[in-house]
């Protein structure tokens, strides 16, 4: 089976969240598929817990989406040379936040295809610091 019509793969996604002294970490596992279009590599899943649509777009030029399929679309964008936006949906609309993304990790290997993904970033709106982020995501086909 080709990339390029989408495989099925086996993920684990471990997010911390660092919010005003407070420290949260979430562990999600499950099945989804990836699929390579152009330069750049897109793994879907559907979160048990919430049942939204979650991808995550991939470039081996260190840039990445995530975008979250709700009745407001989230999209956040990160760069590894530094900042890039995100767009939160919050009970007013949607909210631009900036991201500023710490380190980038993207690492790919072609038999059986998997990947890491590493990413620590924070956010901030009007120069303020809204917390700090960390995501470890693993795949394999």
């Amino acid at each position: 089976m080709s990339l390029k019509k989408g495989m099925p793969i086996e993920f684990q996604l471990e997010t911390l969240v660092k919010q005003e002294g407070e420290q949260e970490s979430f562990l999600y596992e499950g099945m989804g598929q990836i699929v390579e279009m152009g330069d750049w590599l897109y793994l879907r899943y559907i979160e048990a817990e919430t049942a939204i649509p979650v991808t995550f777009k991939l470039s081996r030029e260190g840039k990445m989406t995530i975008i979250r399929r709700m009745e407001q679309t989230s999209r956040m964008t990160f760069d590894a040379e530094g900042k890039g936006m995100a767009m939160v949906p919050t009970p007013a609309g949607l909210m631009e936040i900036e991201t500023i993304t710490h380190k980038m990790l993207l690492e790919f290997k072609e038999k059986p295809f998997a990947g890491k993904v590493s990413l620590h970033y924070e956010l901030q709106m009007n120069e303020q610091k809204l917390g700090d982020y960390r995501i470890e995501l693993q795949f394999t086909t």
